[in-house]
């Protein structure tokens, strides 16, 4: 009898692990645009210049992230911070990183390390 509930547990817990360590589904990016995520940010307050290495936050969204940095790089894009506010910066395809960009842009970086945020096209260049 305690075999029985014992393996009933663990059949229970087996096909419930799954459910419970999944993560929650992550928001998704505003219409026009790539969710990406910050790897590194550095700022340098003399030359009043901040660097961020980035990727995209969602595996279905790598081949767009990547024909954008394919065919924009060097171009300004926008990225919207935490306080919904949107930020120019240049976009740099980073070729030695596969799938990664580097956004140079004004001082102070406007999110830390591994911070989400929204990247586009700004509206004049679509």
């Amino acid at each position: 009898m305690l075999t029985r509930i014992v393996s009933a547990i663990a059949a229970t817990l087996f096909v419930a692990m799954p459910l419970l360590s999944t993560p929650q589904a992550a928001t998704p990016p505003p219409a026009g645009t790539i969710a990406c995520r910050a790897l590194e940010t550095h700022t340098d307050d003399e030359l009043k210049v901040a660097v961020v290495v980035f990727h995209q936050r969602d595996e279905a969204q790598r081949s767009q992230l990547a024909t954008l940095l394919r065919g924009h790089s060097g171009e300004m894009v926008e990225v919207q911070t935490a306080d919904g506010a949107w930020r120019r910066a240049r976009m740099v395809r980073l070729k030695s990183c596969f799938g990664r960009g580097l956004l140079l842009l004004p001082a102070p970086v406007p999110f830390p390390d591994r911070a989400e945020f929204a990247l586009r096209l700004p509206a004049d260049t679509h």
